[in-house]
């Protein structure tokens, strides 16, 4: 029998996954974490995940029957609404029938969504902005993503990838990016990308960088480079003005567009860098149209870590209903 209002949120990143029991309201009834650790075969993948569902639920003292369901948020790019990843860039998978396989292994069809849109379902039904009917919300975390609520209803698009924000072009023909194309605002963004540029340059030619880290490269992060430019240093105030130009002009062209009454930014890379997201905001609001402006509320993501498990979960139990 299927116990009301109980279903499993999952999220899975690039090196764990996190399954939670969750109830209408929000809540985190109970939640167990795994590492992949060298895992990224799908089929290995999929066992992993597979096993955290089942040892939750016995932590909850649940059955699988007992679910109204299972939901999934995913760090990739999918093709449909089967849960087919055509790109996972953290998990190296390319047109990978993930929803199958893990239905396979469970007995039991899963929604699987990508990440950012778990957690944009998240903080519009139990965070940051509830109460709000259009919703963006962006996480720069690991790479750049992008979910979006409008008129109450998650937003899937014509071929399940909207809000693919972090693959908006800054520099044409520019960096590499883990997509395969070129120029993408995760290319400058994303954590990856840009700690990998942070050790080049403290390695070769930003003393104070390499110093910030104890002279250690493997310790260089963003968050670095917000403690220098408190102290002052002119080549971290240089860094900043440049990716908030990037960050804030794609917002800024995402609001015009969209007109959402609300904006959500989140992510690690923004967690430790309150200057970047403040001076990001500011290009925001320049170079939005007042009308825009005035009708948008910009939030900082309020869920932390849960926020996509709540996402996922919450999404299996709205059934088709909209954001009241």
């Amino acid at each position: 029998m299927v116990r009301a209002k109980t279903a499993v949120g999952v999220d899975l990143g690039g090196s764990n996954v996190r399954a939670a029991v969750i109830d209408q309201d929000g809540k985190v009834l109970s939640v167990f974490r795994d590492n992949l650790g060298q895992h990224n075969l799908p089929e290995s993948v999929v066992a992993v995940v597979a096993d955290a569902i089942n040892r939750v639920l016995l932590v909850a003292s649940l059955s699988i029957d007992q679910l109204v369901g299972i939901g999934i948020g995913i760090a990739a790019q999918l093709a449909d609404n089967q849960g087919t990843v055509a790109v996972s860039p953290n998990l190296g998978w390319r047109n990978v029938a993930f929803g199958d396989l893990l239905q396979a292994a469970l007995g039991r069809r899963v929604r699987v969504v990508n990440d950012v849109d778990a957690i944009a379902w998240g903080e519009a039904t139990h965070g940051a902005a509830v109460g709000h009917r259009d919703v963006l919300t962006v996480f720069v975390g690991t790479g750049v993503g992008g979910g979006l609520v409008l008129n109450g209803r998650l937003y899937a698009g014509s071929s399940g990838v909207p809000a693919e924000i972090g693959h908006i072009k800054v520099r044409p023909q520019g960096a590499e990016c883990g997509c395969g194309g070129r120029g993408c605002l995760e290319a400058y963004l994303g954590g990856v990308n840009l700690s990998r540029r942070l050790r080049k340059a403290a390695e070769t030619d930003w003393p104070a960088l390499r110093q910030k880290a104890s002279g250690d490269l493997a310790h260089v992060h963003p968050g670095l480079v917000e403690e220098l430019l408190i102290e002052k240093d002119p080549r971290a105030a240089d860094l900043f003005e440049e990716l908030a130009g990037m960050f804030g002009l794609v917002l800024a062209n995402a609001v015009t567009l969209l007109n959402p009454s609300a904006l959500v930014l989140g992510g690690t890379v923004l967690q430790g860098c309150p200057t970047l997201m403040k001076l990001s905001e500011e290009v925001l609001r320049k170079q939005s149209l007042d009308v825009t402006n005035a009708a948008l509320k910009i939030y900082t993501a309020k869920l932390g870590d849960n926020a996509g498990i709540i996402g996922a979960g919450s999404l299996v139990m709205a059934s088709g209903r909209k954001v009241e």
